[in-house]
């Protein structure tokens, strides 16, 4: 007997249906038009790589695949959608950590269950924020700006949005440094890096998309970014961990994701399909231009970290008292 008719043979009748089944439904997929859900709208970066993925998919796959742009509510909008449609692996989720690990502990009431109705295909990216302020501002570095706020001066920072990244590092120093610094919620990083600009806040976040060819430029001078690494384009910009804080090292990572019950082999043809996709140096390229640092993470690994981040951050949201209103 071989190895696969043991294991078939070990397992209840329903797990080989269920195996039966999966299989047929792999073997005719795609059977229509792919659909990636985007809950951000067109012209973002999170749009913007879909639309550089979704040709690359449709090579592969052999079918047309459509962005459906569903933003609102902290993602949770195109999140849900998500994980009510059909199991099929023809709906896909480009998800980002606000979905997952923020928004379930921010906002009253979530639709889904955020660690059990998806099953992830793979990370793709990460996209971390910097810490700016103004040329000729007096700050040369996060510990100047934390000495300031000591010292009794009103510090205030830009986020873009209760509840985004920025959001969350920004409560993360202000509570790791016992200091009284006011949050000013914006609708987008460029909207952060004008009121910094215009002196209307102490300092602001932008994701490095946004920021770093101002700071390259030296219209903007970056104090942190809030990945576990320094940016290849600003080696001299040290990590928030660097600084002294390590609990607001938080990135907006980006992955794919599925309902939960679509079956294994359509997720493994996904991942194999998002791997070859993130692989070409062509994607690569037009990925660094936005400053998008693209590492392929298996499903499995994904979910590990999701689970352990979802943890992370809710502690941060109890501990800092944050809610979305």
């Amino acid at each position: 007997m071989t190895l696969t008719r043991k294991i078939r043979a070990a397992l209840p009748p329903m797990a080989i249906m269920a195996m039966t089944i999966g299989a047929a439904l792999a073997a005719d997929y795609p059977g229509r038009p792919i659909k990636i859900v985007v809950p951000y709208a067109a012209g973002g970066t999170i749009d913007s790589m879909a639309r550089l993925l979704s040709p690359k998919f449709q090579a592969e796959l052999g079918q047309p695949v459509l962005i459906d742009n569903r933003p609102g509510a902290g993602t949770m909008i195109g999140a849900d959608a998500v994980a009510r449609s059909e199991p099929d692996g023809h709906t896909l989720f480009m998800g980002t950590n606000s979905a997952f690990t923020i928004s379930p502990h921010i906002m009253d009431k979530l639709p889904y269950d955020p660690l059990r109705s998806f099953a992830a295909i793979g990370t793709m990216a990460t996209l971390p924020n910097l810490i700016v302020v103004k040329p000729d501002a007096p700050y040369q570095t996060l510990a100047d700006v934390v000495d300031a706020a000591r010292r009794g001066e009103k510090i205030s920072y830009a986020s873009f949005g209760k509840g985004s990244t920025a959001h969350l590092s920004g409560e993360a120093i202000r509570v790791a440094a016992a200091i009284d610094i006011a949050e000013i919620p914006y609708k987008s990083g460029p909207q952060c890096v004008q009121a910094v600009l215009a002196g209307q806040v102490s300092m602001g976040f932008d994701t490095t998309f946004g920021s770093v060819q101002r700071v390259k430029q030296g219209q903007l001078r970056a104090l942190a970014i809030t990945s576990a690494t320094r940016s290849p384009d600003l080696p001299h910009v040290p990590t928030v961990r660097e600084a002294g804080y390590p609990g607001a090292e938080l990135v907006a990572w980006v992955g794919l994701f599925v309902p939960a019950a679509t079956p294994a082999p359509i997720q493994d043809r996904l991942a194999a399909t998002l791997r070859r996709a993130l692989d070409e140096p062509q994607v690569k390229a037009q990925f660094a231009k936005m400053s998008v640092v693209v590492r392929f993470v298996d499903g499995e690994s994904t979910m590990q970290t999701l689970r352990q981040e979802y943890l992370d951050i809710g502690k941060l949201v109890q501990t800092a008292k944050i809610r979305a209103h």
